[in-house]
């Protein structure tokens, strides 16, 4: 710094400065990028002298001249960005159209790689397809089978079915016929003790009914005979019982 600061008492007119490496950026003849005679009469009011103030004015000038320097050797210039904004873009397009084949090609693959699973997955439908058909057949038939074998083994209980029924029905027609041949015998039996009994009954009322008959035949003839009697005998002797004569007796 201190060497920048004593190359500046040092400094002439800025047109006996030698040109930089880049002709296009050294100003033009006393043109400053600052007002110095407005610095140098703010640093005199300031309490500054005279040369004091130039010598900072021309201090200033000269950092800003440096700063310039530096900028001018690190800037680019506009064909360099020209230049570089075409590399840019073309190396943009390049990847542009890689990334767009990159993509076509795996588009390619994937569709290929999708038509190759749509072709196993036909395969694997038409195989499952069949082994389903397969499958059913053997399903069915088992079934029919099954159905076969559970006919004959309904028509084997059925025809056993039968048979105990044909044994059972046999023995009970057996048995109900001895039973009703034993109850007919019974009841003939029955109906001949009732009948004899009867015949008995009837014929001892009968029997009781004639004794009763002749008997009242009797006393009626009796009566006659002792009206006859009383008739004849006028009334002078008393035939009358004992349990008549004390009935009369009472009443008179």
């Amino acid at each position: 710094m201190s060497d920048r600061l004593d190359s500046v008492y040092y400094m002439g007119a800025p047109e006996s400065l030698s040109s930089s490496s880049t002709p296009s950026m050294t100003p033009p003849k006393y043109v400053h990028h600052f007002d110095t005679y407005s610095l140098v009469k703010q640093l005199h009011e300031g309490g500054y002298s005279s040369d004091q103030a130039t010598t900072m004015m021309k201090a200033v000038r000269a950092l800003l001249a440096h700063n310039l320097d530096m900028a001018q050797e690190k800037l680019v210039s506009k064909s360099d960005v020209e230049n570089e904004s075409y590399l840019f873009s073309a190396a943009c397009s390049e990847l542009s159209a890689e990334i767009k084949n990159n993509r076509r090609a795996q588009d390619e693959q994937i569709r290929q790689q999708r038509t190759h699973l749509q072709h196993e997955v036909d395969i694997l439908t038409q195989t499952l397809n069949q082994e389903l058909l397969t499958l059913n057949d053997n399903v069915r038939g088992a079934f029919n089978d099954r159905k076969m074998t559970v006919r004959e083994e309904q028509k084997g209980a059925d025809s056993a079915i039968q048979q105990i029924t044909y044994k059972i029905s046999i023995m009970l027609s057996s048995d109900s016929k001895s039973e009703i041949e034993g109850v007919r015998w019974i009841l003939i039996r029955r109906s001949v003790v009732g009948i004899l009994f009867m015949a008995i009954v009837t014929l001892g009322t009968i029997r009781y009914a004639t004794y009763v008959s002749h008997k009242r035949q009797r006393e009626q003839d009796r009566k006659k005979k002792e009206e006859e009697e009383v008739r004849r005998d006028g009334g002078k002797s008393d035939r009358t019982s004992a349990p008549d004569a004390a009935a009369i007796l009472a009443a008179n």
